[in-house]
């Protein structure tokens, strides 16, 4: 069963790298794996928030929160332990554009992250939750685009996010900055 879902993994990216793309696509997804890589455009719209509203502290407090502990369960534990090898290095019809990472590929550390993001983020400004899940949905995207993670990946990726997020911020029951009235605008 496994073998069979394995196989089915590679065969999906395998046929997402046989397409041509534009090149400004590639730029394109370089820029948004970049921004998603060690958390930035997260932890940049944490300072975006607390900036525009200290009643945001708490919220965002809890989003850094969840955004070490699921790098520290997806870096420390999870890659190791898994140790399922990177696209590129296994499967010779796939390429990896640009950057080559030298970690393990299983689970995405930024399909986790952007997942664990959004959803913090969420809880401060659910007005925003469209915006915020379609960033956390393209930073996911640019990891199969770019070759560097298989479709597996990126799904245990948002699953370990999501569960780290939900854990850290209290989950749906969560109403810290949600209901928070700024009043400190300048």
């Amino acid at each position: 069963m496994l073998d069979n879902l394995l196989a089915i993994d590679a065969a999906l990216l395998t046929w997402l790298a046989s397409h041509s793309y534009p090149h400004w696509l590639d730029t394109l997804m370089a820029f948004i794996t970049t921004a998603g890589t060690r958390s930035a455009i997260w932890l940049a719209l944490g300072l975006f928030a607390v900036s525009r509203c200290r009643s945001y502290l708490p919220g965002v407090w809890r989003m850094g929160l969840a955004l070490g502990l699921t790098t520290f369960i997806v870096v420390a534990i999870l890659k190791p332990v898994i140790a399922r090898d990177r696209p590129f290095t296994t499967n010779g019809e796939t390429r990896a554009i640009g950057e080559y990472p030298s970690n393990y590929s299983f689970p995405s550390g930024h399909a986790a992250s952007a997942t664990a993001g959004a959803f913090a983020l969420t809880r401060i400004w659910p007005n925003a939750h469209a915006a915020l899940w379609a960033l956390a949905v393209l930073i996911s995207v640019s990891r199969l685009y770019l070759g560097v993670h298989y479709p597996l990946d990126i799904v245990a990726g948002l699953l370990v996010g999501l569960s780290c997020s939900y854990f850290v911020t209290g989950g749906l029951t969560y109403r810290g900055p949600v209901q928070v009235q700024c009043t400190d605008r300048d």
